[in-house]
């Protein structure tokens, strides 16, 4: 019944998007995105489900989050001053308001490394959308699909626009990703991060375009404010490719821009202690090593890999930053799909490995080379970290989603199909006599 009375929610939604000049300009026609976010829509309720049926309860950080919606919203009847205050962050550590926390699940970490605890974001979400959903958990997926939605066209447009990608490439990469499609359309904080993301591309495509409109400038301090109540590391792992983005667009020198800034960003990192910054190797060695502690207390989690403790030697990160990537790109493979939600991971890591196969025996000689160094810097940068800090693949398969689309365009636009067509043609003989089989067959229906 709960799906019932959210559906007339979900269809405002389908009938509003077109409508919005956003959506309307990004190159995608109306019955495409109606049936995108219906898709998303379907796999936001389908999630729900799985944890519903699936999943033991309690395990679902999907009902956390919305149950801990539902103690900070329950302050609104009792005292509106306090509903507003956790709401928005100004004055929630009065003392008083200890009685709503200790309720919840997910508003204290216990781990926060002097960063903003991201779990708040989504709980203040649920407790912001109950003002109008009647705590209707499909309603909330169904708000946090469209803007996630959101993210995606923006995504698209900055690989129409800036990659010069083909437009049914850039639709591709950004839609059909198993596990980008799966929890990307989750009440989770995957959805935030990817909202984020695609408007700071988008923001970043239209400077690229040298508008004068202080509009893209508000998008892209809208996408940096978000990040900094989100998954910040994101943001930190695209930056040095926007960053040597431009310097290669200024100086014309891709390779040499490229490698200058990263160099000197990794050389950076290990350097700001010495000035009193922050140890930015030193925590995220600390994050492995208590996410291993924390695994490790749990009776049994069947997505459990044993990873080496990280340190904050330089030699360590860069090994176990090749180790994070191989993990993130190949992993879970089949014999690890122990779960149903393992399912779309092992398949699109199976893609994966195919299309770099592909990729390295029909690679295209003449390719945006710049916009090839900017997806990839992402990818690879954002892999390492999530797969040298997480020991669980069921974690690693959400934190990699924000660069499926980039890996996906880097791969796809890297093969040159017509030489893969002609090479694949010349092994097996017999497709090009089956396609001259089907064209003759085709041709004599349609004389008849």
């Amino acid at each position: 019944m709960e799906i019932f009375w959210s559906l007339p929610y979900l269809a405002f939604i389908i009938w509003l998007i077109p409508r919005i000049p956003f959506f309307r300009k990004s190159g995608i026609s109306a019955v495409g995105l109606r049936i995108i976010f219906s898709i998303k829509a379907l796999m936001g309720i389908a999630l729900i489900l799985v944890y519903k049926y699936y999943y033991p309860p309690g395990s679902a950080d999907i009902f956390n989050y919305f149950t801990d919606g539902k103690v900070l919203f329950s302050a609104l009847s009792i005292n509106p001053y306090d509903y507003f205050s956790m709401l928005t962050g100004i004055g929630d550590d009065a003392p008083h308001l200890m009685h709503y926390y200790d309720k919840m699940n997910f508003w204290l970490k216990d781990f926060n490394y002097n960063l903003f605890n991201d779990n708040k974001t989504v709980i203040r979400f649920n407790a912001l959308v109950m003002l109008f959903s009647f705590k209707n958990i499909y309603v909330h997926a169904y708000i946090m699909n469209f803007l996630s939605f959101i993210g995606l066209v923006g995504m698209f447009r900055f690989l129409l626009q800036v990659v010069k990608a083909n437009k049914w490439v850039a639709l591709l990469v950004v839609v059909l990703p198993p596990s980008l499609l799966f929890w990307g359309s989750g009440l989770l904080k995957e959805g935030i991060v990817i909202f984020a993301l695609g408007m700071l591309l988008h923001a970043l495509a239209l400077i690229d375009k040298h508008r004068l409109s202080l509009k893209p400038y508000i998008t892209l301090i809208l996408a940096l404010a978000i990040f900094s109540i989100s998954k910040f590391y994101v943001l930190m792992a695209i930056l040095p490719a926007i960053l040597s983005y431009y310097l290669a667009k200024a100086t014309g020198k891709n390779w040499m821009s490229f490698l200058s800034v990263h160099l000197f960003l990794l050389l950076a990192i290990f350097l700001l202690p010495m000035a009193g910054l922050p140890d930015i190797p030193e925590l995220i060695s600390r994050k492995q090593n208590d996410f291993i502690n924390y695994v490790q207390s749990l009776n049994h989690v069947g997505s459990y890999i044993d990873s080496p403790r990280l340190t904050s030697n330089f030699w360590d990160f860069i090994t176990q930053g090749f180790r994070g990537l191989f993990i993130t790109l190949f992993r879970p493979h089949p014999l690890e799909a122990h779960n149903l939600a393992m399912i779309p991971a092992v398949i699109e890591n199976l893609i994966t490995m195919v299309l770099i196969f592909l990729a390295f025996i029909f690679h295209k000689r003449k390719i945006n080379r710049r916009a090839m160094l900017f997806l990839g810097s992402f990818t690879l940068i954002l892999f390492a970290l999530a797969g040298m800090t997480t020991p669980v693949l069921g974690a690693l398969v959400r934190y990699k989603i924000p660069a499926q689309p980039f890996l996906y365009g880097l791969l796809l636009l890297s093969i040159d199909w017509k030489k893969a067509e002609k090479l694949i043609k010349k092994w097996f003989p017999h497709i090009n006599q089956a396609q001259k089989t089907l064209n003759e067959h085709l041709f004599n229906e349609v004389q008849k």
